[in-house]
């Protein structure tokens, strides 16, 4: 009868990839550099990935706990289709414990303690032009533990020419990596610190894998790619850190990858922590500058460190407020007044009008989005 009760429960399981099978029932899941060790019965530390009967199954298969219309930027991705929406999702679970998570009512919950609804693949494109969106973008929790879903869903949102957005802690393997990422049209990535130190104590993972996934994503793929770094008080926010967090970035990766330094609030298990004076994030960007980059930003305060301008000639090329795009004075990707081709994905790939779509409307009219 126990075997009888595993089999129904995992006709409604999707099979998890990245995982091999070990002795006495375990699994072991390579999917991400915590090489998770599964008991029967068990599940990963990123909660959503479970072992019954010694497979391994996702419970993020299918099963998105928020889903949101969102401007791009707010990603943030200030180099890529500005101005545009995104359709937004994210499950539960993380494979990170990061005591600061501004997302830790999904992210630090397992499948069974979040509201989620059942959307297949094949509908998550059809609710993005529903809601007149450019693209679709896998965020709020992790995206790498369910990255079956992703990969289906993106194989569908190229169907209809919709691109495809990761926005991840960099905390995957080699082998996951390439099949994830593939698929995907633009990430950001969240250097956290650098700092084994910060990643060790406050994140419960590790710098180096994130170094890595960053210098892939140079290397090995044509993945449009910007870096957020949010900055924290008394934890990371050091000038000598961030003077080395920008060098590193300059030398493995160039001066033109655009790089936001974010305000951090309180929130989850680090509430005692100030919110992040305006002071830090313009000292910020003023040492990334000095160091060489070309494109620095400032999030989550109003600054006209949001804006765009030319590294050569200075030309005010982008305004934004907040998330909103004011002005674009790019023509076709270059700076109007001396041609310098800036770097990013400025054309709207669609022009999507919100119309109604087919199998969507009514299907998924009850979500508020």
């Amino acid at each position: 009868m126990k075997q009888l009760n595993i089999l129904q429960r995992t006709e409604t399981l999707h099979e998890a990839r990245w995982w091999e099978p070990e002795a006495n029932g375990r699994a072991h899941c390579y999917l991400c550099p915590r090489h998770c060790h599964i008991n029967p019965g068990q599940a990963g530390f990123c909660f959503i990935r479970i072992n019954e009967g010694g497979r391994l199954y996702s419970l993020g298969y299918g099963a998105p706990a928020a889903l949101q219309v969102d401007p791009i930027e707010k990603k943030p991705l200030n180099h890529f289709l500005p101005g545009t929406r995104v359709f937004s999702m994210g499950t539960a679970g993380c494979n990170m414990g990061c005591f600061f998570c501004q997302n830790w009512d999904i992210s630090k919950s397992r499948h069974d303690q979040v509201h989620s609804q059942h959307v297949p693949a094949g509908d998550v494109p059809l609710l993005a032009m529903q809601h007149g969106c450019d693209s679709v973008a896998f965020t709020y929790n992790e995206p790498t533990i369910w990255g079956e879903y992703v990969i289906d869903i993106c194989r569908e949102a190229q169907k209809f020419g919709l691109k495809t957005v990761m926005v991840s802690n960099g905390y995957i393997t080699h082998e996951a990596f390439h099949d994830i990422y593939e698929h995907i049209d633009a990430a950001n990535i969240d250097l956290k610190a650098f700092t084994e130190n910060f990643y060790g104590k406050i994140t419960l993972t590790h710098l180096q894998p994130v170094l890595e996934t960053l210098q892939w994503l140079k290397n090995e793929t044509k993945v449009w790619f910007e870096i957020t770094n949010l900055m924290i008080p008394t934890l990371n926010d050091d000038p000598a850190e961030t003077r080395k967090l920008a060098e590193w970035i300059l030398t493995h990766l160039g001066p033109d990858v655009p790089l936001h330094f974010t305000a951090f609030h309180p929130d989850f298990k680090l509430q005692d922590k100030p919110p992040t004076p305006p002071e830090t994030l313009h000292r910020a960007r003023q040492i990334a500058r000095e160091v060489g980059l070309h494109y620095v930003y400032e999030g989550n305060i109003y600054s006209d460190g949001a804006h765009t301008s030319c590294p050569n000639c200075g030309t005010l090329l982008i305004k934004r407020s907040w998330h909103d795009v004011s002005a674009n004075y790019l023509e076709q990707g270059t700076c109007p007044r001396c041609d310098l081709v800036i770097p990013g994905a400025w054309n709207k790939t669609r022009g999507n009008s919100g119309r109604a779509v087919d199998g969507a409307s009514e299907k998924y009219s009850h979500l508020n989005l």
